[in-house]
């Protein structure tokens, strides 16, 4: 009985917890910035967890320049699309560098274990009257 006891513990006991280099983390796949009118956006992603994804996006315009992202999705790659928030507006006067804190809100946990590893961010935006698509390709290694 002892025995049973000692190896059932065993088999539960965690030596040491995970590095963060360990843990899947979604990335950017191709350094895609978006070049439109008055500003180049980039996407820089900060925080990977059950929950989904933290991106700071990094906005440096090049005159009073008005952004705005209206509609944000994710597309995995098996097809799947999840609606999310987008980025808050921005009105960057001048030349401006400004990091934008954006949480893409999903189940995270859910989509890796049904193997989705891939797919894109599409988010729409009008910036100074200019509409248009951007996506942004990415990946959980």
């Amino acid at each position: 009985m002892r025995v049973l006891l000692l190896v059932a513990l065993t088999g539960c006991v965690v030596v040491r917890p995970p590095k963060p280099t360990e843990r899947p983390i979604w990335r950017v796949t191709e350094d895609k910035q978006l070049d439109v009118d008055c500003v180049s956006a980039r996407p820089l992603v900060r925080k990977s967890g059950k929950q989904g994804i933290g991106i700071a996006l990094q906005l440096k315009s090049r005159g009073d320049c008005d952004v705005r992202f209206t509609v944000a999705h994710l597309h995995f790659a098996d097809g799947t699309r999840v609606g999310i928030d987008p980025p808050s507006p921005q009105a960057l006067p001048g030349r401006s560098l400004v990091y934008v804190w954006w949480p893409v809100r999903f189940d995270n946990n859910a989509a890796w274990n049904a193997g989705r590893r891939s797919g894109d961010l599409e988010l729409a935006y009008a910036i100074n009257g200019a509409t248009g698509t951007w996506r942004i390709a990415m990946v959980e290694q």
